[in-house]
């Protein structure tokens, strides 16, 4: 359930142009990859003291994600590497072993599988037919015909290859074993955000002081900037057009990640002239229909992955609801919400559009505090 995000680094500069900190050693650079993997551009914005370390930490990030790419791709081999494709190609045949980075990113999914039973990585038979039906559909769309959708009695035969009761993972071993034929995961809605923390835990034990990876939209602060002040980040109205503005500006002094899920890419039209997003509700087995998008504020980019998928599914009493009782169980590891629709009067409008956020953002909020 692979999601496109909308969150964008407020005043990001040209790719590898520097800026000197007034009154600091540090200077603050930029660089973007399109060859790190995940289909998607990978950012790194830091402050460092020369040229030279920004490069080596670069580097650093784009290896990472290369690796964790070809970990957690569904679709592709690599030489010498057990990945999700090898797991699902052996499903009902043979356990595979595969790396430590696999077993915990797995082991997180089962996690927060049980906090909400929205987010499910073992839908993916369930889900291989609507991205077969999303291709179709986008090519008749090109033709200008309406694309076709599955019928609700397909979806429900492919649930029967579905639940983490037919997923063995052996710790001890580093195995991972899909015990029925048919099964396959797709961690679409975890990896990219679970790889995105890695590397800037990494960047971070190796020395990196003040930055920020982006690894296509999911957002993963590193400290402050270099003078101390908060990043200001922007979450966009959805839209897939680069003239897009910000909704809002969420800026939080202290690490952290951000990550939306919304319903304005990747998606095609459907009979009656209805749009059809790739974010599928793993209750109705169609896709979410609630909000335009989700974002997900908290410390861990995996599970922040995760949770706005999630969230996405949710009514918004249900979110509120989830957030509360999620925030209660999790005193040191808080979520923050931030939901736009196209119209709802009673929520803060911005633009063509309405938003809302849990409490616990509103102090973070640049257009509620310049209301105030």
């Amino acid at each position: 359930m692979k999601k496109i995000l909308s969150i964008v680094l407020v005043g990001l500069l040209l790719v590898g142009c520097g800026t000197k900190e007034p009154e600091s050693e540090y200077t603050r650079y930029t660089n973007q990859t399109l060859t790190a993997g995940f289909d998607t551009v990978m950012t790194l914005l830091a402050y460092t003291k020369t040229k030279d370390d920004f490069d080596d930490y670069f580097d650093m990030m784009r290896n990472e994600f290369i690796h964790y790419n070809e970990l957690f791709d569904r679709y592709n081999s690599y030489t010498g590497v057990n990945n999700i494709k090898t797991i699902n190609d052996n499903a009902g045949i043979a356990a595979v072993e595969v790396d430590q980075e696999i077993i915990s990113m797995l082991l997180l999914a089962r996690t927060y599988s049980e906090i909400s039973s929205y987010f499910d990585i073992t839908l993916g038979a369930m889900l291989e037919i609507w991205h077969d039906y999303r291709e179709a559909g986008e090519l008749k769309n090109a033709e200008g015909l309406e694309g076709e959708i599955p019928s609700l009695e397909i979806l429900e035969e492919a649930m029967a290859f579905t639940g983490w009761d037919k997923v063995e993972i052996d710790e001890t071993n580093h195995t991972v074993f899909l015990t029925e034929k048919g099964m396959s995961l797709d961690v679409g809605a975890i990896a990219k955000g679970y790889a995105t923390e890695k590397v800037a835990l990494k960047l971070e034990a190796e020395g990196l002081e003040f930055g920020i990876v982006s690894g296509g939209g999911n957002i993963r602060t590193i400290n402050t900037r270099a003078d101390g002040a908060s990043w200001a980040i922007g979450i966009q109205e959805p839209s897939v057009l680069a003239t897009a503005e910000n909704i809002d500006v969420i800026s939080i002094p202290h690490s952290v990640s951000v990550v939306t899920s919304g319903d304005y890419q990747r998606t095609f039209t459907g009979p009656n002239g209805e749009s059809f997003s790739h974010l599928i509700n793993p209750k109705s087995l169609f896709p979410a229909t609630n909000f335009r998008s989700v974002s997900v504020i908290m410390k861990d980019s995996g599970a922040a992955d995760a949770l706005s998928t999630a969230l996405f599914m949710m009514t918004y009493e249900e979110g509120q609801d989830f957030a509360q009782r999620y925030n209660q169980d999790h005193p040191d590891d808080q979520i923050g919400v931030f939901w736009i629709v196209d119209d709802n009067p009673d929520w803060y409008q911005q633009g063509d559009y309405s938003f809302n956020m849990t409490d616990n953002l509103k102090e973070y909020s640049r257009n509620l505090n310049q209301a105030d």
